[in-house]
Parts: C-alpha cells; structure tokens; sequence
C-alpha cells in the first residue's frame, strides 16, 4: 500500500521551500512603514506650514521654517506617488533639517524636539548601519551647536517658546540640550535593535522553514529510493547467485535496473579482490537489440582509464551466450548515503566533489560519451579525507557524443530531478547535458535541498524544462559568488551553461576563494535577467 505523503505523489511543491531572507522580510516591513509615513508627513508638513503663518512668529523664522515645509510637503507627496527607497531615505533625512529650522522658529526647549528623536528612530529601521550613524552624528552635532550659540546668545533666539528666568538657567538650559541629544541618540540604538531583532526572530523561523522543506525533500526522495529497492529486491541471492562464469564466481545481487542484474563476485584464485559483475538482465538475453545496447556499454566503460571512473577488469566475447561487464567493487559510500547523514556538506569537501566527479566526466567527454544519469548514487567515495577519491559509476544510460548509437533507442531516460532541460524534453544531448547535471548535485549540496523536490514524472519533466529552482540564498547561506555559478550551470539553454565540467569546477573553486571572474558575474546576472531563480521561463 502506497504510504506517501499527498506531496510525494501528486508532486505538488510546498511553499516552505521558497523562503525569503529575514532582511527581506524586515526592509519590507520597514518600507511599507516608511511609505505611510511619507503620506504624514506630507500632510502634516503642509498643514504645519499653514499653522506658522497663521501663528506669525518672528518674520525671518517664519519664513524660514513655512518654506522649509511646504518643500518637504512636496517632496513627501511626490515620493508617495512615485515611491523609491533611497528617495525615502533622502526625504527622512532632509526632514531632520527641517526639524531644525522648527527649532528656530518654536524654540529650542519647545514640545517639537521630540520630533527629531522620533524621524531618527525610522530612519534606523531601513537605512544602512554607516548611513544610520553618520546621520546620527551629523543631528547630534548640528543640534549641539545651534543649541549652544542661542544658549550662548551668539544667535538671537527668535522661538515662539523660551526658557524663562530664574526657571531655566544657563547650567540647566545646557543639562536640558545634553540630555536632548541623549534621547536622539537613544532613538537611533532602539531603532537598530529593533531592527535587529525582528531579523533574528524572522531567521530563527525562516532557519526552521529552510529545516522542514529539507526534510519534506528528504522522505521524498528516501521514499523512492524504498519503492525502487523494493521492486529490485537487492541484498539477496538472484538466479546466477553462487555460478561461475569465465572464473568469476558470483554471490549476492547487489542492484538491478533495466539492462542488467550487478552481482557482488571474485575471480577465482584471488578471493581477496571483490569485484562486481554486470549480467543482462535475463529476459532480455533473447532480445538482438538489447545486447547490441549492451555491447556498446561494454564498450563505453571500456573507453575511459580514469582514475575517477569505475575500472572495468573485463568484458564477454561479443558472441557470449551471456554478456557481462566485470568492474571493481568500490568499498565506501555513495554521495547519496552521504547526504542523508548530513545534507550540507563541508565547503572543501563541495570542491573535493565537484572537482573530481568534472575531471572523470571530462574524461568522459573525451571518449565521446555523455553519461544521461549523473546524481548523487551514481558518484562513490573511496578513501578518507584528503585520499578520498569520487568515481563514477553507472554508464548504462549512456550514449556516444558524436554517433547515432545509444544505450536506449531515444527515449526520455535518466533522473527527472538531474536531468538536463533538453534531456527532459526528448531532445539532442551533449556534454553539457552532464554539466548542468553536475550543477544540479551543486545545488544539492550547498543547499541540502532538491532543485526539484521528487513527485509526479510529468510535473518534475516539466518543472526542469521550464522553470528555474528557488534561489539557492533562500534555502541556506549561500554567497552570491557561488549562486552565479550556479546561475550558469543550471541554465535552460545549453549554448548559456559553462561548455566542460572542468570550468564548473574551475569556476565554482574561484567563487569559494571570493575570485570569481566578474565577466561570469556580469553572465550569470543577464541568465537571471532573462529568467529569475524560481520563475518560469519566456515561452
């Protein structure tokens, strides 16, 4: 009985994949905020103007101070309508002088200082952390000095509201103007820890989000994987188990799949080199074309000497009654248990990966093979540390690069979820097929999460064809450097991907370094142009 959840089904996406960054949230919060405030102080300003000459205060601060508003009133208004937010933060800005030209005509110790303290603690909430205090420090030292020269009398002081003596004196007008900056300065440090909270409480949930769309993709995936152990039934004896061919004898199955059955085997005489031999699936020893497909993996996997490509030790006559490849058994783990144990993996490990599993498909490629089914449990770990060594296992869905000749006469074949965009599509495969395959184990990696979380065929075939994956920044930490190689690596055309495995993993090693060359930044950024991370592409 099928025990999947409705997601792993029916393929559809959940939306805690497709989180967005606490400072995000945060500035869009602060903006929509902002934009309010604007509407305010428009109106506020203009009525406030109107006010001043009603009032009729000292001529030349009267004018001063209805003209200073009436400028902010337009300013604000225009920026409601056309609404940008470095524009905003000019006019928050500016509205500080106009504060201070409210000192000149209300007076200094009058109720309007508290406006001052008030715009600095908005303006903290969406301003950059050096703009915050430069503005900061510019107000503070602004309202020092004219609080002191009209203390001081070298500016008359022409206010609506004066201090009164022996109520205010000298001493105590200075304590009022210190503890005034004292405010303003407060103001600023309370908008930025507000600030700073709402990003860590929005962090600690996106965190939490990023956690739960990673585990959803995992039991997705762990649910396939079970489904197709299952229907293979490895691990025990198959019908060849305990025979002996050409002297290899063999013992348990250890995977089936279409084309063939692997079983764990020696050769006779040198039981302590494990092997594995590769046998044509039974029903299908009577079908020409199907060993003629298997002759030709025979020959692919023949083609390749290098060090990151599992060695093959033999092959069948082309005539045999039962063809076989003999391989060695690789001790160690696959890519795919890795993840499972820790989704993200170390930095220097990604490059260890990448480079690796490049240079053994470069070696491909230059065989004139394209592999068709690069993921995780096709790439195999031997060794530990920095003698670990990453091969490549599975040829089986193979094709010559330059020849009509194919392991599986045209059809769609591979991994919906690594698959290429044009593989997915039924259309012609190259090198860079495998590239953007590579791209897509990247992505994995540095995320933990799918590009394309498992389900349905038809909606994975679709969604990789058509449609970008979520900004990898938005499912883990991951650097704009490293997110424009990924922007090319995993572009829908092939002409717009890196043209060798080798410069994924040249490019992908200079973004971990901080050095990536800027004419791939300016590249990957015109790919995102054209179709951004998680949208659908022109069609």
């Amino acid at each position: 009985m099928d025990k999947a959840p409705p997601s792993m089904r029916d393929g559809s996406r959940t939306p805690l994949t497709n989180t967005v960054s606490s400072a995000q949230v945060v500035d869009a919060v602060e903006l929509q905020r902002v934009r309010g405030m604007m509407s305010g102080i428009a109106i506020s300003s203009a009525l406030t103007a109107i006010i001043v000459i009603i009032v009729r205060g000292e001529p030349t601060a009267m004018k001063i101070h209805a003209g200073a508003l009436l400028g902010t009133a337009i300013a604000a208004g225009a920026s409601v309508v056309w609404f940008h937010r470095e524009v905003a933060k000019w006019i928050l800005a500016a509205q500080v002088g106009v504060l201070m030209t409210g000192f000149y005509f209300w007076g200094f110790f009058s109720a309007y200082c508290v406006l001052v303290p008030l715009t600095m603690y908005i303006l903290a909430g969406i301003a950059h952390r050096a703009e915050v205090w430069w503005s900061t420090i510019t107000v503070v030292l602004a309202q020092t000095a004219f609080g002191t020269a009209t203390i001081l009398g070298w500016i008359e002081s022409r206010g609506l509201v004066q201090p009164v003596e022996p109520f205010a004196p000298v001493w105590g007008q200075f304590v009022a103007l210190g503890m005034l900056q004292l405010i303003t300065i407060g103001a600023m440090l309370a908008g930025r820890d507000a600030r700073k909270r709402s990003m860590q409480v929005l962090e600690d949930h996106n965190r939490t989000m990023r956690e739960l769309a990673r585990r959803e993709a995992q039991l997705a995936e762990a649910y396939a994987e079970a489904r197709a152990a299952r229907e293979a039934g490895l691990g025990g004896a198959g019908r060849f188990t305990d025979q002996t061919i050409d002297g290899f004898r063999l013992a348990a199955v250890l995977g089936r799949g279409a084309m063939g059955e692997v079983y764990a085997a020696e050769r006779l005489g040198e039981p302590t080199m494990p092997l594995a031999m590769k046998i044509l699936a039974p029903h299908l020893l009577s079908d020409s074309a199907a060993r003629e497909r298997f002759r030709r993996e025979s020959a692919i996997v023949c083609a390749m000497t290098s060090k990151h490509v599992v060695r093959v030790i033999a092959v069948s006559q082309a005539d045999a009654v039962l063809p076989y490849i003999v391989m060695e058994r690789l001790e160690g783990i696959d890519l795919a248990q890795l993840l499972k144990r820790s989704p993200v993996r170390p930095v220097e490990e990604i490059k260890q990966i990448v480079r690796h599993v490049a240079a053994g498909l470069d070696a491909a490629h230059k065989a004139g093979i394209v592999h068709r089914d690069l993921k995780p449990s096709n790439i195999f770990a031997t060794g530990d540390g920095a003698g670990r060594i990453w091969k490549l296992l599975d040829f089986g869905a193979s094709k010559w690069r330059d020849g009509e000749g194919t392991l599986t006469h045209g059809n769609i074949v591979g991994t919906p979820g690594y698959m290429a965009p044009e593989q997915a599509q039924g259309r012609a495969v190259d090198q860079r097929s495998d590239v953007y395959a590579l791209g897509v184990i990247l992505y994995r990696l540095v995320t933990g999460v799918p590009a394309v979380v498992p389900g349905e065929m038809p909606a994975m075939l679709q969604e990789v064809a058509f449609r970008m994956p979520v900004q990898p920044s938005k499912r883990a930490f991951v650097a704009p450097e490293v997110e424009a190689v990924l922007a090319i690596a995993l572009a829908k055309s092939p002409k717009h991907r890196f043209s060798t495995a080798g410069e994924l993993a040249d490019a992908l090693a200079d973004a971990l370094d901080g050095k990536l060359d800027r004419a791939l930044t300016r590249r990957a950024e015109g790919l995102l142009h054209e179709t951004p991370w998680g949208e659908w592409t022109k069609r």
